[in-house]
């Protein structure tokens, strides 16, 4: 699985400081994400990894793609939310299926890549407003295992828990997007970066 080196962990730390030098009171949203850490990737040389991304890219199973001595690896990066146990995530919208069931829960079992989430939670304590930044780095073969059978209806949403215990919910309303709660410990958790 990809990991960023700790140079590219720097530097990814130094844009969210010059972000928040900007914004004190909003999170760095995920497609700031993206781009902050394409910077990061590029930012260290010796490592020789060459990052491909593409802004406003729309790619199902890649916002970068990452080249490491011949080996691609398609990192989707998301902002995500942390509560307790679980790790929430929304992901692609899946309208060009017009809502067939087995084609969407096909599309979402034969997805190989690696997420990438930054969560963010915000502290106010004596040293004022803080942001606090971390990498959770998932590998795609949790987010899999679904069963075209397996989903009910719950109100406006279809959900299933896979065989790893990771919650997935479609909306409708949403454009059939898709959301995941992943178990904490499916997750691989970086250090908190504060800000």
């Amino acid at each position: 699985m990809y990991r960023l080196t700790p140079r590219m962990e720097q530097t990814f730390r130094r844009g969210l400081e010059e972000f928040h030098k900007l914004f004190s009171a909003s999170r760095c949203s995920g497609w700031q994400l993206e781009e902050l850490i394409f910077r990061a990737i590029q930012s260290d040389n010796q490592a020789q990894h060459h990052a491909f991304w593409k802004e406003t890219g729309h790619d199902p199973d890649a916002d970068i793609t990452v080249r490491v001595n011949g080996d691609y690896h398609y990192l989707q990066i998301k902002s995500g939310k942390r509560a307790k146990d679980r790790l929430t995530l929304s992901g692609n919208r899946h309208t060009r299926f017009d809502g067939d069931i087995i084609k969407i829960t096909d599309s979402l079992n034969l997805r190989d890549f690696q997420m990438l989430s930054v969560p963010y939670r915000q502290l106010n304590n004596k040293q004022g407003r803080q942001h606090v930044y971390r990498f959770a780095y998932i590998d795609s073969s949790v987010l899999r295992g679904l069963r075209a059978d397996g989903w009910n209806q719950q109100g406006s949403k279809w959900c299933q828990t896979n065989g790893k215990g990771v919650d997935f919910e479609l909306v409708p309303k949403m454009s059939w997007q898709v959301w995941w709660k992943v178990p904490i410990s499916l997750v691989e958790l970086g250090d908190e970066m504060i800000i």
